[in-house]
């Protein structure tokens, strides 16, 4: 027969295990609210641990059963190593501090809070920290963060809590819309012997690191994507050239997401993307400042948020602007002066003639900067 330990107390009080640790065999063990219990070695549960009180642990943590988080908390608070084995269950309210490194060997999920007081959250074996919609982040620095993936779900401004294990690095993807969204992120340093490669637009991309993003629910069209710069002093430029950049590939060819805001310095700063996150891989970079202009030359005009425009990407700083599209007979179809990537756009309407759709298909464009220098020109691909 199961046994059923519970600690009821009136008023707050310290169950303290001196010396030992806690082995539950099999047994139903229920903290009540207002209990703390400090526990110096390891625990392991292989029965059923049910916690509205306060557990502080300062070894390993073995959880081979059920763990109910109930309303209650768990610290881990060594100074030395900790593992964390949880068997991919989920705690309510987690809080990580001491100086010891806590490896965690299976996914982590947190309903409530995670307090990142001191010391790192390693991943072991790719296992991931799990945040879903509820979950909030307290804390995040250099001496205090999570070394491998972080899973946000939910919509808002999503915040991952990464790092290298040295040094705080947090991406925000800020203005989801989408509550289904379930997306994964994941800091990559580069090695001596990689480089990230850029398109020809961009005169410069970190030598130090990219992240990785893991899309595998909902959409995260209208939004931005904050990127931190850390010890980034290589990458020459005004920090108006600052830009984000997105790539298909680790190492790219990586394209200019542009830059909607910069705060702080290359040392220490951060650089937020004008356009939303489209694939996989990003990292900050520099904007040629002589070759400003980014065309995105896929037009689909069906209101879905992607590419309802011809996107031209910097075309404002060049107010006195004139944008011609051709179709493949060399016919003008559109003509428009002050092109601001906005309301004055290109929606794959004829306004030359009449307004009225165009049909799918190849057209050619030429823009004219208002500067002197040679029109830009090149196709784009309609399609309704």
């Amino acid at each position: 027969m199961n046994r059923i330990i519970t600690f009821i107390l009136a008023l707050t009080a310290t169950v303290q295990l001196n010396g030992q640790g806690f082995y539950n065999d099999n047994s139903v063990v229920s903290l009540a609210a207002e209990t703390i219990v400090v526990i110096p070695d390891s625990l392991v549960n292989k029965g059923t641990l049910i916690n509205n009180g306060q557990l502080s642990i300062s070894g390993a943590w073995i959880n081979q059963g059920r763990y109910d988080p109930g309303a209650g908390q768990i610290n881990f608070n060594s100074n030395l190593t900790q593992t964390i084995n949880h068997n991919d269950q989920s705690f309510g309210r987690l809080t990580i501090s001491g100086s010891g490194e806590k490896e965690f060997l299976a996914n982590i999920t947190i309903t409530s809070e995670l307090d990142l007081q001191s010391s790192v959250l390693k991943s072991v074996n790719g296992a991931r920290i799990i945040l879903t919609p509820d979950a909030i982040v307290n804390g995040g620095s250099d001496q205090s963060h999570i070394v491998g993936p972080v899973e946000r779900q939910g919509g808002g401004d999503l915040l991952f809590p990464v790092g290298n294990g040295l040094v705080y690095l947090p991406v925000q993807i800020s203005g989801v819309t989408d509550s289904n969204v379930k997306a994964t992120m994941t800091l990559h340093e580069l090695s001596g012997t990689e480089t990230l490669e850029g398109s020809n637009d961009i005169v410069a991309l970190s030598s130090l690191r990219y992240w990785e993003l893991n899309l595998t629910d909902g959409l995260l069209t209208g939004s931005t994507l904050t990127l931190p710069l850390r010890d980034e002093d290589a990458l020459l430029g005004e920090d108006s050239q600052l830009i984000v950049t997105e790539s298909n590939s680790p190492l790219g060819e990586y394209q200019s997401l542009g830059q909607s805001g910069f705060t702080g310095m290359k040392s220490d700063g951060q650089v937020t993307s004008e356009l939303a996150p489209t694939t996989t891989f990003f990292t900050v970079g520099v904007l040629n400042d002589e070759v400003a202009i980014t065309v995105y030359n896929g037009v689909s005009p069906n209101d879905d948020g992607l590419n309802d425009y011809f996107k031209l990407f910097n075309i404002e700083r060049f107010p006195d602007n004139k944008v011609t599209i051709f179709n493949r007979w060399g016919d003008k179809v559109f003509e428009l002066s002050g092109y601001d990537d906005d309301t004055r756009v290109f929606k794959g309407e004829n306004n030359i003639n009449a307004s009225q759709k165009l049909p799918s298909g190849t057209y050619f464009y030429s823009i004219k900067l208002g500067n002197g220098t040679p029109a830009l020109t090149g196709y784009l691909e309609l399609k309704n």
